[in-house]
C-alpha cells in the first residue's frame, strides 16, 4: 500500500477517536449526549485494526513469524500508551474521591487495586458499574488483544468464506444482543456484559481482514476515487444523529456497512486527508487511551468549573487539554517505539 493510503486509515482513525471524545463529553456542551452514536467509532477501530494487521502481517503468519514473536509485536505497540493513559486516569479516580461520597469505585483502598487490574487488563466482576473503573476504555483493548490473538492462532489460514461466516454470526449475535440489552450497542464495558467483548471485537477485526483481501484482489478499483474528506464527513455525520434511545438497527447497519465502505473508499482515494485530520491520526491511539482522565475529572469534580452544567466555552478548552494531553504522550511514549512497529499497528 502507498504512504497516503496509509495516511487517510490514519485520518478515519483520528476522526474516529474524536468522536470517541465528543460522545463521552455528556453534559459539557449541552444537556444530553453530543455525539450520540461516537462509540460506534470502536467498531470502526476493529475493522482498521483488522485491515492494517492482514497487510502488515498476514503473508508472514505461519511463515516466517510465529505467534510469540506477533504478540510481542503488538504488546510493544499497545502498551506503553495505554499504560500512560491509564495512570492519568487512575489520578483522575484518586481525585476524584476527595470529592465524591464513600461509594463502590470511590473509596481510596481500591484506587490501587482497580489501577492494577485495569494495567493487566483484568475486569473487575463484583462491584457491578464499569469493568475498569480505572480506564474505561480498557475493555475495548482486551478485545483488540483477543482479536489478536484468535486470529494469528487460528484464522489468518482460513478461507475468505469461512471468515465471512464467522463475521456473519458475530454481528447477528451482536444485534440480538443489542435488542436485548437496555443499553443497545453499547455494550462491553460494563462488568456485566464484559464478556460480551470477544464477540464484539472479532466480527469487525475479521471484516477488516477480509476488507484488505479484497483490496488485494482489485476489489477496490470498482469504487469511486473520491476526496477522503467525504468519508471522514460522513463519518462524523453518522456518528452525530440524534437518539432517544437504543438504536440497534441502526448501529448493525453503520457497523456491518458503513464502516467498511468508508474504510475502503479512503484506500480507493488518490489523494491525501486534510493535514488536520492526519494531525488527528497521528495522536490519535494516546487521545483514544487517555481522554476520559480530563473529562471524568471534569464532570465529577469542581475543579475544572463543569460539574455543574454545560458551558460551552470551558468545555471546548477541555477537549483542547485532552489533544495536548494527547500529543504529549505521543511525543513522549508512542514515538519511542520501534517505527516498524508504530507505523504498521492500528
Amino acid at each position: 500500500m502507498s504512504a497516503a493510503r496509509f495516511h487517510n486509515l490514519d485520518a478515519m482513525r483520528g476522526v474516529c477517536a474524536l468522536s470517541v471524545v465528543l460522545f463521552h463529553c455528556e453534559g459539557l456542551f449541552a444537556q444530553g449526549v453530543v455525539f450520540c452514536h461516537g462509540f460506534l467509532a470502536v467498531d470502526a477501530f476493529f475493522v482498521l485494526s483488522g485491515f492494517v494487521i492482514a497487510h502488515t502481517y498476514e503473508h508472514r503468519l505461519g511463515r516466517s513469524m510465529s505467534l510469540r514473536n506477533f504478540l510481542q509485536a503488538r504488546l510493544k505497540r499497545l502498551t506503553p500508551v495505554y499504560w500512560a493513559g491509564t495512570i492519568l486516569c487512575s489520578a483522575m479516580l484518586a481525585a476524584v474521591v476527595h470529592y465524591k461520597p464513600a461509594g463502590t469505585f470511590y473509596d481510596p483502598h481500591l484506587v490501587l487495586p482497580l489501577s492494577a487490574m485495569a494495567l493487566l487488563l483484568l475486569p473487575q466482576w463484583t462491584l457491578g458499574g464499569l469493568a475498569y473503573p480505572a480506564n474505561p476504555v480498557a475493555w475495548s483493548l482486551m478485545g483488540e488483544m483477543f482479536a489478536n490473538v484468535v486470529y494469528a492462532r487460528w484464522l489468518f489460514a482460513l478461507r475468505t468464506r469461512i471468515l465471512l461466516f464467522v463475521i456473519a454470526a458475530g454481528w447477528i449475535a451482536c444485534a440480538a444482543y443489542g435488542y436485548l440489552n437496555p443499553y443497545g450497542w453499547v455494550f462491553g464495558a460494563r462488568a456485566s456484559d464484559v464478556w460480551m467483548t470477544p464477540i464484539r471485537a472479532l466480527p469487525a477485526f475479521l471484516a477488516g481482514i477480509v476488507l484488505y483481501r479484497g483490496y488485494c484482489a482489485g476489489m477496490f478499483a470498482r469504487l469511486p476515487a473520491v476526496s477522503p474528506l467525504i468519508p471522514l464527513l460522513a463519518w462524523l455525520v453518522l456518528a452525530v444523529v440524534p437518539s432517544n434511545g437504543p438504536t440497534p438497527s441502526y448501529d448493525l447497519t453503520v457497523v456491518a456497512l458503513a464502516s467498511p465502505l468508508l474504510i475502503a473508499l479512503l484506500v480507493r482515494a488518490e489523494t491525501i486527508a486534510p493535514r488536520a485530520c492526519l494531525w488527528l491520526g497521528e495522536i490519535s491511539y494516546p487521545l483514544y487511551a487517555s481522554h476520559l482522565a480530563l473529562i471524568f475529572l471534569a464532570r465529577n469534580t469542581p475543579l475544572l468549573g463543569l460539574d455543574q452544567g454545560p458551558d460551552p466555552l470551558r468545555a471546548t478548552l477541555l477537549i483542547a487539554a485532552t489533544l495536548g494531553l494527547a500529543w504529549l504522550i505521543h511525543r513522549f511514549v508512542e514515538q519511542r517505539a520501534p517505527k516498524q512497529v508504530q507505523t504498521a499497528a492500528a
